[in-house]
């Protein structure tokens, strides 16, 4: 009997789950937010580029700069989460999602996951485009895109923080509720608020979600005071599980 009531939920949890893929798939934020991403993504690369006067000198951290300027998919990765979300509480679904779901823990997860798994589709999509955009831009000055072991790291890094930064924008969203709050709340840390925390008060910022992330990245330019790259992600890891929890209890707890 046991063994039927697990298979019963994992069966109800997998239902969930499609069923929040199938939502994440119908509408136009999907493709627009990754677009957006990946035509600002671009034209900071082309800019760096350009930029450089000495590109064949400085091949290699040009090189690492166009692929660390793929990170910029993290602010779009959050907000597709918190539109996930959010939406349905605009419209008023996720009384229906909850009805039909087996619990609200499940509706949390099944979201949380989702999210993740589109943001790991936006990271290895803006690192691809940034390697194809980078390569162009230096075959244009006749330089070739220095591939090495750190950029590949900085590759692997950035894939990383955008499938962390999907769930923390869901998560978000649970706690938040309401569309807009959550979208100008996302868009004006992610654009004004982390750089004046991480340029007034390092100290601090190195410790916050963003901090965190400049520390996976490596980006001692922006944060000279970022943890080592390990202890980030540790960081980064915790505050994304702190977030969910708080989401579920949220979640749970309030009449929807």
């Amino acid at each position: 009997m046991r063994n039927s009531d697990l298979s019963s939920s994992r069966g109800a949890m997998r239902h969930q789950i499609a069923a929040e893929t199938l939502r994440a798939r119908s509408g136009a934020a999907l493709p627009g937010l990754l677009l957006t991403a990946l035509a600002l993504g671009a034209l900071g690369q082309l800019g760096s580029v350009y930029a450089e006067t000495e590109l064949a000198a400085n091949a290699v951290d040009a090189s690492h700069r166009v692929v660390n300027l793929a990170a910029s998919a993290t602010l779009f990765s959050s907000l597709f989460g918190a539109l996930l979300v959010t939406g349905e509480f605009k419209s008023g679904s996720i009384g229906r999602s909850v009805l039909y779901a087996p619990g609200r823990g499940a509706v949390v997860g099944a979201k949380l996951l989702v999210a993740g798994l589109v943001g790991l589709l936006y990271g290895l999509v803006s690192v691809l485009c940034s390697l194809a955009v980078g390569a162009a831009a230096f075959a244009s000055k006749d330089v070739s895109l220095v591939l090495d072991g750190r950029t590949w790291q900085l590759a692997a890094a950035v894939v990383g923080v955008c499938a962390l930064a999907g769930p923390w924008g869901a998560a978000i969203g649970f706690v938040v509720r309401n569309q807009l709050i959550a979208v100008i709340g996302l868009v004006m840390w992610g654009t004004l608020g982390q750089l004046m925390v991480l340029g007034q008060f390092p100290q601090v910022g190195r410790f916050l979600p963003d901090g965190a992330q400049l520390a996976v990245l490596g980006d001692r330019l922006t944060l000279p005071s970022a943890l080592d790259a390990p202890y980030g992600l540790l960081l980064l890891v915790a505050w994304g599980a702190a977030l969910a929890l708080l989401a579920h209890r949220t979640f749970t707890r309030r009449d929807v």
